[in-house]
């Protein structure tokens, strides 16, 4: 069974929030939920198991929008995206066959917030537009999961409901960025994990909440029933938990 943030008396109130950038437009109300097609966001630090849950999601029916396809997308040779990132990180950044160097654009950017901020600049509004355009092809089934990785880093979270977080305790983030990626130090990896907005605030801000603390057999069982829930044509959120459903945070919030 999936957690669910439990709900204080009266309608559920998110902490304030700073607006939207001003690029987040929804000018066609194309994330809003209505009767049998219900929109929701799915964000999760690194290595939390985010992209998983995404595939889960997806194999349980759901249509899903990927924010990091979309921004290699942004990122493709001779696209005016990659022309303004060149002009930003010079000639080393090309590679010989013309795509930019992700690991170098990475090391150039962790650490200096004016070099994140200006390739956000210009990945982001990209990335969004193609969002759009994504949700407005179509007839979706009854849910459709946008996968925004830093979703709350970018202030995006007051766009969707319900914001669905993919949580894993610090300690389980680190075992498996180090798994996955051999040549990282634990340093190094530290810093990554650092970096992002730290755990206890995502769940602050979360509607939802799998814990992937666990197995991927877990993982499957969440993602099943959470599915399950929120592509029923009633709302979700406005019954009551089945019997033996635990109301309660991932452990290690």
């Amino acid at each position: 069974m999936f957690f669910r943030k439990k709900k204080p008396p009266g309608p559920l109130k998110r902490p304030e929030e700073s607006p939207p950038p001003p690029w987040a437009l929804d000018p066609e109300g194309l994330l809003q939920s209505r009767p049998g097609k219900r929109i929701a966001a799915l964000t999760g630090g690194i290595a939390s198991g985010k992209s998983t849950a995404l595939a889960l999601f997806e194999a349980f029916g759901a249509k899903v929008v990927d924010f990091d396809l979309l921004a290699r997308e942004a990122l493709s040779p001779f696209t005016p995206t990659w022309e303004r990132t060149l002009e930003i990180f010079g000639e080393k950044a090309r590679l010989k066959n013309n795509e930019l160097d992700r690991p170098y654009l990475a090391k150039k950017i962790f650490g200096d917030q004016k070099l994140r901020l200006a390739l956000e600049a210009v990945v982001h509004p990209f990335t969004w537009r193609r969002m759009l355009e994504e949700l407005r092809g179509g007839d979706p089934p009854p849910l459709t999961i946008v996968d925004v990785p830093l979703l709350f880093e970018a202030d995006l979270q007051s766009l969707f409901s319900p914001v669905i977080l993919c949580h894993a305790s610090p300690a389980r983030q680190l075992q498996r960025l180090l798994f996955r990626s051999p040549g990282l130090s634990r340093g190094r990896a530290l810093k990554i994990l650092r970096s992002q907005l730290p755990p206890g605030e995502k769940l602050r801000r979360a509607d939802l909440i799998l814990n992937n603390d666990g197995s991927l057999r877990d993982l499957i069982f969440q993602t099943r029933d959470l599915h399950r829930r929120l592509a029923a044509p009633t709302d979700p959120a406005d019954r009551p938990p089945p019997s033996g459903d635990p109301e309660k945070k991932p452990p290690h919030a």
